[in-house]
Formats: C-alpha cells, structure tokens, sequence
C-alpha cells in the first residue's frame, strides 16, 4: 500500500511541474518576442495588452501555487480541512496563533512548576554545566552546605565544598561514572550523589544530590556499638558454659546426661560462632578494622586456603578444583588474613550446599584490569528474587535455612571485599549451583616488582 500511495502521489507532482515550468516558459518567451518587436517596430497597444494579460496571469497562478504550498500544513491545524482558496488563509492563520499561544502557555507553567518544585524539596540539587560551573540550585542546598557560604553561579566545585574530596568525585562523574561520598558540615553528615546529567545523549554536567544523613548515622554507629558491646559482654558466660559442659561429660554419668551436654557444647559453639561473627562485622562497618597488606606470593596462599578445607572436604565428601591463571610467581599486595577469610567464607559454603561426591571450582584470574576470584558450587542455587538480599546480615535463603550458619558470613564478605577496595557479585540459576564473584583492583605482580 505504501509503494502504490508513493507512485500515485509523484505522478501529479511531476506533471503539475512540468505545467507550471511550460507556462513560465512561454510567458517567458512571450516577453521576449513582444520586447525584441517593440525594439524594432515600437510599442503597439496589442503587445501592450498581451503584456498586462501575461502578467496577470503569471500572478494569479504563482498565488495559487503558494496557497497549495501552505495548505497541506494549515489542514492539519484546521483539523483536516484543508484551506482551497485566498479566503481560507485567515482562519489557517487563526488556528496557527492559537496554536503557538497554547505551546507558549504550556511552557510557562512548566518554567514556573520547575522552581516550585525545587523550592519544596527537602533534597538539596546542584547542577554543574560542561565548563564546570554551577548552573542551577536550590533552597535545600544552600541550607544543607550552611547559610555562611552563599551558592553562586559560576562557582566551581571546590568553591562549592570546600573539601579535598568533592572534586575528584565529581570529575569521575564527568566521565560519566556516578559516585558517592560523605561530606561534614557544622557538626552534620551529608550524603553526595553525583550523577552524569545527559539529556542529549553525552555527558554534559553532573546532576549533585545533598542529603542529611546525620541521625541515621547516629543510629547506626548506636546500633554498631550496642552490637559490639552485647558480643563483647556474652563471650564471657559463653565461655563459662562451655567449661562447665566439657567438665560434666569428664564425669561418669548416665547416656542421656551424657547426651545433654554434648547438646549444649554444640549449641555454645554455635553461639560463639555467632558472637565472633557480630564482632567481627562491627569492627568492619564501624571503620576499627584496618588492612594489614603485605607482600604475598599467591601459589603458596593459595594452597594454604586449600589445606584449611581439606577437613570440611572429607567430611562432605565434596573435591576442590582450583584454576590458577596468572603468571608463575605472581606476587600479591594484600592482607593474606582478610584475604584468606573472604575465600574461606565463600568456599564453607560452596563446600556446605554441594551434594556428596560434588565438585567446588576456586579460580583465579590475574590481569592488568585487576583481580577476579571465583567459588562455583554445584548446590540448589540461589533464587533471583534473593539474590539481592543474600549479603544482607541475618538473611538466609530458603535452601541455606535447612543447614547451620549465622546469616553474616556473606555480609562479612561483602565488608571485606569493600574494605578492599573491590565488590562481590553472585550468578545463579536455581538448580545448577552458584558462582561468587570477588573483582579486586590490580595489583603488583612477580614482574612489576622485578
């Protein structure tokens, strides 16, 4: 349909064409004859009359031709009737103003809904344009950063903040990399999002969002040190209990007293599992735990990761492959106990949700872009409606609740990892097990120290 509409509407377009070229053609020639006739012989009142008729005649038609030029466009502000004649022309011309009043009107309210809005938000806004200066702000975020340092525009970054760590945030932003940070001013905890603003398509400022977060970092340094204290207060009854169990099972008494304590020694166990791992999380979120980094070879590291798990292996009956990629004598720059505890977190659960005679896959992979360290188990898997809960403390999948554990080793890892400087992510599909992924920024090898 579209090919035959095409053909049937160049045919007339072509023909209409020629028909006007053919006219001013021969009005052309006509002038030209009568001019050349009237150089010779002089001006006669028939080629005089000829003249005015031609003349008149090219007008009306080059007026019709430009009201069919407009009439197109004028229709559909008309709503589809199309103007045919000179008559028509003020009512198209009505219909347009109309038109272009309304647009006007409607982008004015929008100019005047923006501020408004802007003006409400309890969230201060900042926008920075491509040269790097202050576009656009609001109330919100000159009451956030302090009445005493007045915004204007034009202000760079470091005008803005006043701080050694905003302008590299916020250039990182430029290249089109969002970033947050923490900002302290009088006495407050700022929150600072920097997105790429793109409207077009390529980066052309940075969007700033200013949030006061100091009550709930309050909360959360309250809540750090509540933790802190309580694992630190329980160790010792703990303690206490465990001695007195392991003294009753020294004693000659009956199966089930027998039975009894060997109970409450698994249960302390786990309970001081528990108090380590809380005590171990405080002191990452907390800021106290502080990385130790030395020079680490990683053939040798590796294989005393494998040896800690050789027990929980033969326990499980489950084998470790390990998939070294990296150059022979590879150095690390690392802190081998953080370290070593992220893959032995991942690998006690890789070993714990894989069946008997399963496989557990530790690879590692060394490249200039950095440091990937993978666990692959072939256990149940983990839903994709929980993946995103899993590195949460206390959260435990639907398969992990069936097998002991304290919910907080993958949060640990997750600390850790950031502590690090690197992330970890998970790919799983339910019943074909689960991949830990642990990306750590590059570090020196055996070569770049040689």
């Amino acid at each position: 349909m579209v090919v035959r509409d095409t053909h049937h509407e160049a045919g007339p377009g072509v023909r209409v064409f020629l028909g006007r070229a053919l006219v001013c053609l021969g009005a052309v020639l006509f002038l030209g004859l009568g001019l050349g006739m009237s150089v010779q012989k002089g001006i006669s009142p028939p080629w005089v009359l000829g003249l005015v008729a031609t003349v008149v005649l090219v007008i009306i038609l080059m007026a019709r031709w430009q009201v069919r030029l407009v009439a197109e466009p004028l229709g559909r502000l008309l709503g589809g009737s199309r103007p045919t004649a000179i008559e028509d022309l003020p009512r198209a011309w009505s219909a347009m103003e109309q038109e272009n009043l309304d647009l006007r009107e409607r982008a004015a309210r929008e100019d005047r809904l923006l501020p408004s809005i802007m003006a409400r938000l309890e969230e201060g806004v900042l926008l920075f344009g491509s040269s790097g200066g202050l576009e656009q702000f609001n109330p919100a975020a000159q009451r956030h950063l302090g009445l005493g340092a007045p915004l204007g525009k034009g202000m760079a970054v470091g005008e803005v903040f006043g701080d050694p760590d905003s302008p590299p945030a916020v250039e990182k932003a430029y290249r089109g990399a969002p970033s947050e940070w923490r900002l302290a001013r009088a006495g407050r905890t700022l929150r600072v999002r920097a997105i790429p603003f793109a409207p077009l398509g390529s980066v052309s400022g940075v969007l700033l969002t200013l949030d006061d977060v100091t009550s709930q970092e309050a909360l959360e340094t309250t809540r750090q040190k509540f933790i802190s204290n309580v694992s630190h207060e329980l160790k010792t009854p703990v303690t206490a209990i465990r001695i007195a169990a392991e003294n009753l099972q020294e004693e000659p008494l009956p199966d089930t007293a027998q039975a009894g304590a060997q109970s409450i020694l698994r249960s302390v166990d786990r309970l001081a599992m528990l108090l380590g791992d809380l005590s171990e999380l405080s002191r990452i979120e907390s800021g106290a735990l502080h990385l130790d980094p030395v020079r680490l070879e990683l053939a040798p590291f590796i294989a005393s990761v494998v040896k800690d798990q050789q027990a929980r292996l033969a326990e499980a009956s489950v084998q470790l492959d390990v998939d070294l990629d990296a150059p022979a004598g590879s150095v690390l720059q690392a802190d081998p106990l953080r370290l070593s505890q992220v893959l032995e977190n991942l690998l006690s659960n890789a070993i714990k949700f894989s069946p008997p005679g399963g496989r557990v896959r530790l690879g590692v992979h060394l490249s200039p872009q950095g440091q990937l360290w993978e666990v692959t188990d072939q256990g149940p898997g983990v839903p994709e409606s929980e993946q995103g809960r899993i590195f949460e403390r206390f959260y435990r999948s639907q398969a992990a609740k069936a097998k002991p554990g304290t919910g907080l080793g993958l949060a640990i890892v997750k600390h850790l990892c950031r502590l690090m400087g690197g992330e970890v992510t998970v790919e799983s599909h339910p019943g074909e097990g689960a991949t830990f992924k642990v990306m750590l920024p590059p570090q020196p090898t055996g070569s770049d120290q040689a």
